[in-house]
């Protein structure tokens, strides 16, 4: 029986730091990144980055492929899914923030 508990204890330690955040949020397309072979849209928060962000600084600039939303331009703004995941202290503890089902307001 203390072994079970044991097991339930570290299950619940290790599970028990990871965070995740999601919202829908607005950016506005400010230029176009061709120095690389694949183009990309440099890409600004519309507004402030909203309570409970993991961490609302790596929200305020962010990148994406310009062949991920058709027909969109600089000056554009797009609607975005932006998530942010937090990894256990067991693992990689770093926030990790991604922007995804972009589409154009």
């Amino acid at each position: 029986m203390r072994k079970l508990a044991a097991v339930l204890l570290g299950c619940l330690l290790l599970t028990g730091c990871a965070a995740s955040w999601q919202q829908e949020l607005p950016y506005k397309i400010i230029a176009v990144d061709n120095s690389t072979p694949t183009e990309f849209f440099d890409l600004e928060l519309v507004g402030d980055a909203p309570n409970g962000s993991l961490e609302p600084e790596k929200l305020k600039r962010k990148s994406m492929q310009t062949s991920e939303v058709e027909g969109a331009r600089v000056g554009d703004v797009l609607l975005c899914v932006a998530e942010q995941k937090k990894g256990n202290a067991f693992g990689d503890s770093n926030v990790v923030t991604s922007l995804q089902s972009c589409k154009k307001a």
